[in-house]
């Protein structure tokens, strides 16, 4: 660990040398710069600006502090075997959203901000509620399929001996779950950070990001509150059901802020504050609508809470046995069964994905458009 943060400091203090190196080395630098003591310099200040950068950097500190609850609670709630085992599901458990949920996030808030920029209110409209549904898509597999199969993931990236403990399978199993809900806020708040400061003017902007910084202070409070209980009654997974918790909420916030806008937007008042809009009414009917186009087909959902059964009736019959906690290769009887067991997961996923792409024809329609516009767009930026 102490190496790891040796190695990120030394890249800060490198990248920052790098970019003040070069700035230094412009021959105009050094004259256009005041002093900072002089009045000449904090005239030329863009204090609405500046605002929306104290703003930012306080969101990053509670931003920062809710990424470090979870390690705060475990070092004043838990022993060092279940900081051991909490460390273990987040190493893996965080893997998807490292390698495909943050990718898709970063990608769509930079969407997203350009077509703010350029009031193309139909096209952002469409993006998001497709981008919104195909991460609800798959935070589903996680929680319905995907939770069934930890220990076998363990005992393949982990070895036998994170394999076999029982403790560590069902905390795996909970970030399954609560990749799903990180998925959801993640995607709803990167249209937030992209929206918010081209949708109003910087007050307005300013605004409505200290509301977010509001929530976020909340829901770090209603984090440690039911941290303390979970905790107390379920250990380990307890605390993985507190950042649910705390994701939800967010993922509330962020909803609230699109269904917002885009009646803002609807409504050509886009240029208003978002908190004067008239009626409550017709905000929760915009909300009611939004939720409609991000939400799966019920087919569907009722397809996915089917593979969920049937997972779980094959990991019992793995379980009866205790092969789930083993990788006994030279076992027949555990290969059989381990073999079934994984032939009911990739059967119901595919069945599952194949029901979607038919009942879901307009959301793949906006996904392939969406694919298309950037395969053409792409030449021009070059």
């Amino acid at each position: 660990v102490t190496v790891f943060g040796v190695a990120q400091m030394v890249y800060a203090v490198t990248y920052a040398a790098y970019l003040y190196g070069k700035a230094w080395s412009r021959p105009d630098w050094k004259t256009r710069l005041p002093s900072f003591l002089s009045s000449t310099f904090w005239h030329q200040l863009d204090w609405s600006t500046g605002y929306v950068t104290v703003i930012f950097t306080l969101q990053g500190f509670f931003k920062h502090l809710l990424t470090e609850a979870d390690k705060i609670v475990l070092t004043t709630m838990a022993n060092s075997y279940n900081s051991g085992v909490y460390a273990m599901g987040a190493s893996y458990g965080s893997i998807a959203a490292r390698i495909l949920l943050q990718p898709l996030e970063e990608n769509a808030r930079l969407l997203w901000s350009r077509l703010a920029t350029n009031n193309d209110n139909a096209h952002l409209e469409d993006s998001y509620t497709t981008l919104v549904k195909m991460v609800v898509y798959i935070g589903l597999v996680f929680c319905c399929v995907a939770v069934h199969y930890t220990n076998l993931l363990l005992n393949l990236l982990a070895g036998r001996t994170w394999g076999a403990n029982a403790e560590a399978g069902n905390v795996l199993a909970a970030f399954c779950v609560y990749t799903a809900f990180l998925a959801l806020n993640g995607m709803s708040e990167a249209f937030v950070y992209a929206v918010a400061g081209t949708s109003t003017n910087d007050v307005n902007t300013a605004a409505e990001l200290s509301k977010l910084s509001l929530v976020h202070t909340l829901v770090g409070l209603a984090f440690a509150v039911s941290a303390s209980f979970l905790v107390r009654d379920h250990g380990t997974v307890g605390l993985v059901m507190a950042n649910c918790v705390a994701m939800f909420f967010r993922s509330l916030y962020s909803l609230s802020f699109a269904a917002r806008y885009f009646l803002a937007a609807s409504t050509s008042r886009q240029k208003e504050r978002l908190a004067e809009l008239p009626n409550p009414a017709t905000t929760s009917a915009t909300a009611v609508k939004l939720l409609s186009k991000i939400t799966p087909h019920p087919v569907v959902l009722a397809a996915f809470s089917m593979s969920w059964f049937a997972t779980q009736q094959s990991l019992y019959s793995v379980t009866q046995k205790q092969y789930h906690l083993q990788l006994d290769v030279r076992n027949k009887e555990w290969l059989k069964l381990t073999g079934q067991h994984l032939a009911v997961g990739i059967s119901c996923v595919i069945g599952t994905v194949s029901l979607a792409m038919f009942l879901e024809k307009p959301f793949l329609r906006s996904l392939s458009g969406m694919v298309g516009r950037r395969g053409h767009e792409r030449p021009k930026q070059d």
